[in-house]
């Protein structure tokens, strides 16, 4: 009686449109006050703050912090001049550079968010002023930029990580080749798009060596940050958690250097952190006190007789995993499928065999296509806002790149050897 208290209030309450840490606070006090347990109220607010003392939780607010000052400091201008003079050129130019821009971008932010909002301005107005239309603009942009979370470093990651107890650094380093391939597969299809005509992608002249030089050396501090986080964790010199920090100082450090971080501009850096972070933060709470009630009710246990009750195919269970995340990925936020899924899938993976590490890149992967799909697709929104382009056609511009991610994804699900490869090389496991 008390679980389906939980199950039917939390839902009608996301149907209300009430946040997901506040939903599952409420419910999860349904819960409590209707079980036959007679559990003490206080456990809630014990289990809520337990839940977030973890370590690994601090990398949150840095590297949301990092990627605030990189917007700042006039870091997004120098990898956008650098992408357009290694690959401006190509047919479809623009879109390539978007793309390569997002990638570079990827390995300092680690949000998705934050690249559609930080590099989407600089893009979006260059594209349109070279004569690409809006909406295409606007879809490039907000593909591109789910490759943020993939490519390390990842707050998506580091939530995952802790909640699955899973190695945050495995999992950072697990995210670069799919992160690369995810980029270049987008490259291909930009290219397509432009020798078919389907979009029209105006030509620009090859850069000559001199000017890719001037544009590499003016952005050769910023394409070390991801060099010097990812090294950094893959050689132990620091954690993921200290990965977040070092951000943070690299990115004051390079303002100051360009000379163009604004001081005024502090106290609203800290402000938009400290409320992202309060966000996620109070998720999190709530994940715990919601994924402990499904402990004691057995409800993983149940979830993992019942599949393998169905098959006990490992690669159909795998497919049917991507479509269920794939569909709530088209009406919950990243977070919220997250806390609500692993508590209950956790069991049914390790009773499979597969790699928490593995999983950890193919759920996220699953998670991040969602922030591109309507009726939710919050990089779309935030994309189609910053263009002005009607969303329905941006929905449309869109579609194409779906191919290259859905291929990326049953490649990542169905053949981890090269997921593998970094982590089993670089950390592997004890």
């Amino acid at each position: 009686m008390a679980l389906t208290v939980l199950i039917v209030s939390l839902f009608a309450l996301l149907a209300l449109k009430m946040p997901i840490g506040m939903a599952l606070a409420v419910s999860s006090t349904a819960y409590l006050l209707t079980s036959e347990r007679s559990f003490p109220l206080n456990i809630m607010v014990e289990r809520m703050i337990s839940g977030l003392d973890s370590y690994p939780f601090l990398a949150v607010p840095f590297f949301i912090m990092a990627a605030r000052f990189m917007n700042s400091a006039g870091i997004t201008q120098r990898i956008f001049d650098f992408a357009l003079s290694v690959v401006g050129h190509i047919r479809g130019g623009l879109g390539h550079v978007n793309i390569m821009a997002s990638m570079i971008f990827a390995g300092m932010s680690g949000a998705a968010v934050a690249d559609t909002a930080g590099l989407g301005l600089i893009e979006i107005r260059a594209m349109v002023k070279e004569g690409y239309t809006r909406h295409f603009a606007a879809a490039v942009t907000a593909a591109s930029a789910i490759i943020g979370p993939i490519i390390p470093p990842s707050i998506t990651l580091v939530i995952y990580g802790v909640l699955a107890e899973a190695s945050i650094g495995r999992l950072f380093l697990a995210g670069v080749a799919p992160g690369i391939v995810m980029g270049l597969a987008m490259m291909l299809t930009v290219y397509y798009l432009g020798v078919t005509g389907k979009e029209p992608m105006p030509l620009r002249p090859r850069q000559n060596l001199c000017q890719v030089w001037v544009a590499f050396r003016r952005a050769f501090l910023t394409l070390l940050a991801p060099l010097i986080l990812l090294g950094g964790i893959a050689f132990g010199v620091v954690t993921p958690t200290e990965a977040g920090v070092v951000a943070v100082l690299y990115a004051i450090v390079l303002g100051l250097f360009y000379r163009e971080i604004v001081f005024r501009e502090l106290p609203g850096i800290l402000n938009d952190t400290a409320l992202q972070t309060a966000t996620v933060m109070f998720i999190l709470a709530g994940a715990s006190i919601f994924g402990w009630i499904m402990t004691i009710e057995r409800v993983p246990t149940y979830a993992t007789l019942l599949i393998l009750d169905i098959t006990d195919n490992t690669m159909l269970i795998l497919l049917l995993l991507n479509v269920m995340f794939l569909l709530l990925g088209m009406f919950l936020n990243s977070s919220t499928i997250l806390v609500l899924t692993i508590p209950i899938i956790k069991p049914l993976i390790t009773t499979l065999g597969i790699d928490p590490v593995h999983f950890g890149i193919v759920m996220t992967f699953n998670v991040m296509i969602g922030m591109l799909t309507p009726p939710l697709g919050v990089c779309l929104y935030i994309a189609a806002d910053i263009a002005e382009a009607p969303f329905e056609r941006v929905i449309r511009a869109v579609m194409p790149f779906y191919v290259p991610l859905f291929i990326t994804l049953l490649l990542i699900t169905y053949f981890p050897g090269w997921v593998m490869f970094l982590p089993d090389l670089l950390l592997p496991n004890p």
